[in-house]
């Protein structure tokens, strides 16, 4: 689903929560739009629901002592994407809701964390706030949360707060200070078990450095995107690997944002989450898109991407079709699994030799096919080519000495502004000069 729609999903999901909440008054749609794991927190002191069945009684009581109706309306409202699969939601909601002959009128804030749960999207936590400084025992609003503000609250419940909206987060949470190696600033229970640690041991590893959880091949990396991202704000969002205990890397997507500490020092705060399976799965489906699955060479379509990509940017080079002589009397007498090994021992022996040099693929069957671009020369190339068949037919005569199995090669120079079809078509004639004469290389 792309990005704009899950936005417009969480809207939608927030303004029906408060339309079953707020204006029907309708208890079981109201808790179907929650989470079994929901926690909520309101300003006063009796305000903390740790589950869902703490806060349906608190539902309950409140829309028993107030079952009218309550008119909202957003007037503000933000969303951040956490991962792929939840958000957090900011939103100052304007409402009102008569009391005898009178319209009272207030404004609050709200904010949460949704996330996608098996039947769809869920609330996790909920939290409701005003700027007003009293409250009274028996004011409900909204779901029996009370107006004195956030600093009001005693140490002890905005820890608790900070306890329960961290647990609902799906990542888990770092910060460090933006000085060199990023040193340590806070990390939570969760960040901890992603890594595999306890503090102590990972203040130990890391010596309290959060750049020395990061794979060494991504730090310089990280460390460049990070600086230019606050250059142009005060947020950032990128994957790369941690590592943890054990050396285990875990793909993250660290999404986070600048903040001055207490103590008047730059940091930055993250919500690191775990996408070691995506990337797994993407890794899998470029896999399966570019690769040919038994050599592991390119495969025919990708190979061709490449090369047509190469010649539109001008360069020359000389392009070689392989074919194994033979190929079908191997497959007849010992057997495909026989087969596949020498497919695949040619593959190696391909990449063993050209390395970096060629672009190489198997075009299907017996056959392959290499372009090596300038700066290589045809004589090298031709060179490696020999070498290849070379090295191929005396290991197969060694392991079948009576098929005579060997590497026919047709090769052409690239001229300027050739393309690929040209190309091909004059291989493929060299190609089967060569078969007349099994082993042999034509250009």
């Amino acid at each position: 689903m792309c990005e704009r729609r899950k936005l417009l999903m969480m809207k939608e999901l927030l303004h029906t929560f408060f339309q079953h909440y707020l204006e029907d008054r309708n208890l079981n749609a109201t808790l179907a739009m929650l989470s079994d794991q929901i926690v909520s927190i309101g300003t006063g002191e009796q305000e903390i629901a740790k589950n869902k069945e703490e806060l349906t009684d608190l539902l309950k009581k409140e829309f028993q002592e107030m079952p009218g109706s309550l008119h909202f309306q957003f007037t503000e409202y933000q969303e951040t994407p956490v991962g792929s699969e939840g958000y957090c939601i900011f939103a100052r909601i304007h409402v009102q809701f008569e009391e005898g002959d009178d319209l009272i009128e207030m404004d609050t804030r709200f904010t949460g964390v949704a996330g996608l749960e098996k039947d769809g999207w869920k609330l996790l936590s909920l939290h409701m706030s005003t700027s007003n400084q009293v409250q009274e025992d028996q004011e409900f609003f909204p779901l029996r949360y009370g107006r004195q503000a956030i600093a009001k609250m005693s140490s002890e419940s905005s820890a608790r707060l900070m306890e329960l909206v961290s647990k609902s987060l799906p990542g888990g949470i770092m910060g460090g200070y933006l000085e060199a190696g990023f040193p340590l600033y806070t990390i939570n229970d969760r960040m901890l078990e992603i890594l595999g640690y306890t503090y102590e041991e990972l203040a130990a590893a890391t010596d309290e450095k959060m750049m020395n959880i990061i794979y060494e091949e991504d730090q310089k990396r990280v460390e460049e995107s990070i600086s230019q991202q606050f250059l142009n704000g005060n947020e950032y969002e990128i994957e790369y690997r941690i590592v943890g205990k054990g050396g285990k890397l875990t793909w993250v997507n660290d999404i986070g944002k600048k903040i001055v500490t207490e103590d008047g020092r730059e940091a930055m705060i993250s919500i690191m989450t775990d996408i070691s399976d995506r990337r797994a799965r993407e890794k899998q489906l470029i896999q399966e898109a570019y690769y040919d699955p038994l050599t592991g060479l390119y495969n025919r379509k990708k190979a061709i991407s490449l090369y047509k990509e190469a010649f539109a940017n001008g360069q020359k080079g000389t392009f070689f079709i392989c074919d194994i002589d033979n190929f079908k009397s191997l497959n007849d007498t010992e057997g495909h699994i026989a087969g596949d090994h020498v497919l695949i021992f040619l593959a190696r022996l391909i990449s063993d030799r050209t390395k970096e040099l060629a672009i190489s693929a198997r075009l299907g069957g017996d056959e392959y096919m290499l372009f090596f671009p300038s700066p290589t020369e045809t004589e090298e190339a031709v060179h490696l080519m020999k070498s290849i068949q070379t090295t191929f037919a005396a290991a197969t005569k060694e392991a079948y000495p009576e098929l005579s199995i060997s590497l026919s090669v047709g090769g052409v120079v690239r001229k300027e502004n050739e393309d690929f079809r040209s190309l091909y078509r004059q291989a493929d004639t060299a190609l089967y000069l060569a078969k007349h004469q099994k082993g042999s290389l034509q250009i």
